[in-house]
């Protein structure tokens, strides 16, 4: 068997704020959890913050020199650079430095670290997060430009009561000046215990900075979490929740359960439910294979038509499995073994990945380390190139990835609102979920991640957060109020933490020649630039097919089907305020046959006249393309118009615009017999005039199959 890849989930979400205060005490990080807690309330009834106390904050961003560190990556040197990971909650931490040990113990002798500071103007304050225990440190001294020399703390080092501390240095007079690094000195065998430090800034703020983590706003919840229930939740563990974009499918993992595929034994089986029309879901069902195997199984996330399933690992044709990642699509007899998602120069040099791609199809996100991650695991993203293979893996940056492991990604069906869980960021755990906003279209330009609060967030690894395309609510799992070990749960989300609203458009691929479900590929392009910008497909049992867009944009749609013509139509979107469901848009696809007439949808006139829009082009541009893969296929342009204006007008607009089309594909290259053109004015309607609804169905160009 090849080697498999173990997927970080986390256990999810999990809550934890009834814990009873005994079962606190067993747990260290519950303990620092509460602690940070109290702490930030503390904070908040003085009313010290950030944004309304206003002062300048500079981190440590170089590190020149080192006695010695705990390791390469956990526990070292460069751990201390930038803003602190672990404080305020505190706690011993793989993210803040300790110097090296032999045979567990530290080693003798003092401890020293210079780390440079850019741009640094007036200091009044020094601060060092002693994330673990505190007290070792014996001098601070700066550094500036011309190798000028300030000692601004000197003390016998010793322990302290704390557990932790941001050891604050207020300046009687400001640093004379320049600072360029700063120097500390410790023993760390003067206090009891592992001494380490997260942090290290300058401030020119004359009272005590206290660092507080970075919370989202207005993230309180009104209503308590919602178990889902017996039909999905049993006595065993159910785990790492991915609801459909649409809200009514919810994908899960059980473990160790009788009825995986493999039995107790099997670790990891995906099953679904589907919710019913009373808003209750259905009893979960095991999805089977060729989806479920012997091995670990994983739903990594859903596509917007429900129809199609990103899944951890690759499945071999030999039944094995390797690491990587897949697709499975639904077809009339299930879903499709799942296809190898071919990423180029992929690697990952952990044995842990996730992955997710986003809800228009056309990027693939994915948390693995590569050379040039900054830590362990970094979030990447890639852009399709085709059906089964992804362009080269391009890392977020700095203001997502940190030293430690950033994975878990979701990005909302906006586009922007991206939620992933770090170790990296200041929180009240292992790992907490973060939000961060993506500012342009290079991946590379985000806001500062923002921490979910401690309803969601709890001592352990929290991660697996993820949201319907509604933003109405969270899917999380939790051993709290659970029916055995973790279930399945979904909270209400606040209406000023939902992501941007966003619009479901709907519909179905049917056969216009007897109504019969198509499997369909639905491509959305952007007009007028004929820019492709989400893909979805159809359902082949019943046609159904789901896309979600932005507002404020017009949009042309192609379905695309074996042996059928492409149906095509457009649709503008104006502005919202809230999510917006817009159904019935219906595409009817025309079998290949003589005689079978093709409406062109996304044809546009200048007002009464026979002049295209250049957002006609894309449209008339594949229509090139289907006849040049067909060289033996002839079609008659047919022009129609409504009933406005005289016959005689109406009839000579319908020829000029027919001809206007037939010029315009032989200017491509298509032989001039194999193109015709003819006018019908107003006397061929498919619908009635007395609306300007119906007298835009009549306002069409169609073609006719001459010959085959």
């Amino acid at each position: 068997m090849k080697s498999l890849i173990f997927y970080i989930l986390g256990f999810t979400l999990i809550f934890q704020g009834n814990l009873s205060a005994q079962e606190n005490k067993k747990d260290s990080s519950a303990v620092a959890w509460e602690k940070v807690l109290k702490k930030e309330a503390e904070l908040q009834s003085k009313e010290i913050k950030k944004d309304t106390v206003h002062y300048n904050l500079w981190w440590a961003d170089e590190l020149i020199s080192f006695s010695s560190e705990y390791s390469k990556i956990e526990k070292s040197a460069k751990q201390i650079l930038g803003e602190p990971n672990v404080m305020p909650t505190g706690g011993e931490s793989k993210m803040a430095w300790a110097v090296r040990e032999k045979r567990g113990e530290e080693i003798k002798g003092q401890g020293k670290i210079v780390v440079g500071l850019k741009n640094v103007g007036t200091v009044n304050q020094i601060l060092v997060a002693e994330s673990y225990h505190p007290g070792s440190i014996k001098s601070i001294t700066l550094y500036g430009e011309k190798e000028e020399r300030e000692i601004v703390y000197s003390q016998t080092p010793k322990s302290i009561e704390e557990d932790s501390r941001m050891l604050n240095i207020i300046l009687d007079k400001p640093v004379s000046f320049k600072v360029v690094r700063l120097e500390i000195i410790t023993d760390p065998h003067a206090v009891e215990g592992r001494n380490e430090i997260d942090a290290i800034g300058l401030s020119d703020a004359t009272d005590t900075v206290y660092w507080q983590i970075n919370h989202l706003p207005k993230m309180k919840f009104t209503d308590p979490p919602e178990n889902l229930g017996k039909n999905i939740n049993t006595a065993y563990d159910e785990i790492a929740p991915i609801i459909s974009p649409d809200g009514k499918y919810l994908y899960f993992d059980r473990r160790f359960y009788s009825q995986n595929i493999g039995g107790e034994n099997d670790k990891d089986d995906i099953w679904f439910s589907e919710m019913q029309d009373d808003s209750t879901w259905s009893e979960a069902v095991n999805i089977g294979a060729p989806l479920n195997n012997e091995y670990p199984n994983y739903i990594q996330a859903v596509t917007s038509d429900g129809n199609s399933v990103l899944l951890a690992n690759e499945y071999l044709s030999d039944g094995e499995m390797s690491p990587g990642v897949s697709m499975s699509h639904k077809t009339k007899k299930g879903w499709s073994f799942p296809s190898i998602q071919k990423i180029e120069d992929f690697y990952n040099q952990s044995q842990y990945a996730n992955y997710f791609i986003t809800t228009d199809g056309q990027y693939l996100l994915m948390a693995i380390e590569k050379k040039d991650s900054y830590g362990e695991l970094d979030i990447y993203v890639s852009k399709r190139i085709n059906d089964n293979k992804w362009d080269i893996p391009i890392n977020l940056g700095t203001q997502i990835n940190t030293l430690g492991n950033d994975y878990s990604p979701f990005l909302a069906a906006d586009g922007h609102s991206l939620y992933f869980s770090s170790e990296g960021h200041a929180g009240y755990g292992k790992a907490d979920i973060f939000v961060s906003q993506r500012l342009d279209d290079s991946w590379q330009n985000w806001t500062k991640p923002e921490n979910l609060g401690p309803v969601i967030n709890t001592p352990g690894m929290d991660s697996k957060y993820n949201i319907p395309a509604n933003g109405e609510y969270a899917y999380f799992s939790s051993t709290s109020n659970s029916i055995g070990k973790n279930d399945i749960f979904r909270i209400k989300l606040p209406k000023a933490v939902k992501p941007k609203p966003v619009v479901m458009v709907s519909g179905f691929v049917l056969s216009k020649k007897d109504s019969s479900a198509l499997d369909a590929r639905i491509i959305v392009e952007k007009l007028p630039e004929g820019e492709e910008v989400a893909i979805a497909h159809s359902n082949p049992q019943n046609g159904a097919f789901s896309i979600i867009l932005q507002a404020n944009q017009q949009y042309g749609f192609r379905g695309i089907a074996l042996d059928y013509f492409e149906a095509n139509k457009s649709l503008t979107i104006g502005e919202i305020d809230t999510y917006t469901e817009i159904n019935n848009q219906n595409l009817y696809l025309s079998p290949i046959e003589v005689g079978q007439v093709v409406r062109l949808n996304n044809i546009f006139f200048e007002t009464n006249k026979s002049v295209l829009k250049l957002e006609s082009f894309p449209e008339l541009d594949r229509t090139v393309k289907f006849l040049q893969a067909n060289p033996k296929v002839e079609i008659e342009v047919l022009g129609h118009t409504d009933n406005v204006g005289s016959d005689e007008y109406n009839l000579n607009l319908s020829k000029a615009r027919a001809a206007s089309v037939r010029r315009y594909i032989q200017d491509k290259g298509i032989e001039e017999n194999r193109v015709v053109s003819k006018g019908f004015g107003e006397s061929q309607p498919q619908a009635s005039n007395d609306t300007e609804e119906g007298r835009q169905i009549n306002r069409r160009v169609e073609f006719r199959i001459l010959k085959k």
